[in-house]
């Protein structure tokens, strides 16, 4: 049976998110110590105490949700259970490294610290806004998004279908949202700190570019679907060149869950909550799709 195991990204974020993991596996345990230890902060008590304004900070949220699944990967592994293919939405893909050996733990946690400041830093979160564009289909949301492409507002995740999330400056997001109601969408602002995977991030972009000098990447153990190709990749080099081009491109979630599907049995999404086998199983319907966010979820799993 071939796994594959996919890992969410921010948004996922929940206080309490972890503690029963870290309470239960030693393993996980020295994954939370050490990311207190190398972030310089209580992460772990962030994760399972909050407050929730606190987690849902890009600063922390990223990391939080990082060290969940990392301590899943180890819970997983214990009870024999290894991909043969990994992809992350989003933030999620810098855990598909660490997944697939591409990073250590260490050097993962200070690659997402960099990218979380990065992004924070790279427009005013009070002007910036993403909202979730429902029963509208990606070619009405495109037609009418190409007249905000100097405000900008972009389609920024396309995670499944009727479900694709806009991204950009608080107005443009507003106004384009007003004509996307016209037309029928159904629209969900959503809770972050910045206009994501939009040219908002360019700032960013170029900054964790520059930081990214000072990381070692090796080749990937198993293969990485990527979010802005929607295609598997192994390569050191490609994978770094990707991780600043990632935050600026959209996250192609519908074609990767297409790309993945055909490649394994069985999808497993690993970490902190189930928005993302939920929107697994809306691509994909028929297919056999497991979530695992709790040490009791790993007891119950049964793949046979």
């Amino acid at each position: 049976m071939k796994i594959a195991l996919v890992f969410p990204g921010q948004g996922s974020q929940k206080v309490g998110m972890g503690a029963d993991v870290y309470s239960a596996l030693p393993n996980a345990q020295r994954i939370f110590d050490t990311a207190d230890r190398v972030l310089g902060k209580s992460i772990s008590d962030i994760c399972f105490n909050g407050p929730e304004d606190i987690l849902k900070d890009t600063r922390n949220a990223q990391p939080g949700l990082f060290l969940v699944s990392a301590a899943l990967i180890e819970a997983l592994a214990q009870k024999g259970i290894r991909p043969d293919l990994v992809a992350g939405h989003s933030l999620g893909e810098l855990t598909a490294y660490y997944a697939a050996g591409v990073l250590s733990l260490e050097d993962t946690l200070k690659l997402i610290q960099a990218r979380s400041e990065a992004m924070s830093a790279s427009y005013p979160s009070e002007d910036s806004a993403m909202a979730a564009v429902m029963k509208l289909d990606l070619d009405t949301i495109e037609t009418i998004l190409s007249d905000f492409k100097d405000t900008p507002v972009v389609a920024a995740n396309l995670n499944c279908p009727g479900q694709i999330v806009i991204s950009g400056t608080k107005g443009g997001v507003e106004a384009a949202g007003k004509l996307l109601s016209e037309k029928g969408a159904r629209l969900i602002p959503l809770p972050v700190s910045g206009a994501f995977h939009s040219p908002l991030m360019q700032k960013g972009a170029t900054q964790l570019e520059a930081a990214l000098q000072t990381f070692t990447f090796v080749d990937a153990q198993v293969p990485i679907v990527l979010n802005r190709l929607a295609t598997p990749v192994t390569l050191a080099g490609a994978l770094k060149e990707n991780v600043s081009l990632q935050v600026v491109s959209p996250v192609r979630w519908i074609d990767s869950v297409h790309y993945i599907a055909s490649q394994v049995d069985v999808i497993i999404e690993c970490g902190a909550g189930k928005v993302l086998s939920g929107l697994c199983k809306k691509i994909v319907p028929d297919f056999p799709i497991y979530s695992v966010s709790s040490v009791d979820d790993i007891a119950q799993l049964s793949l046979s």
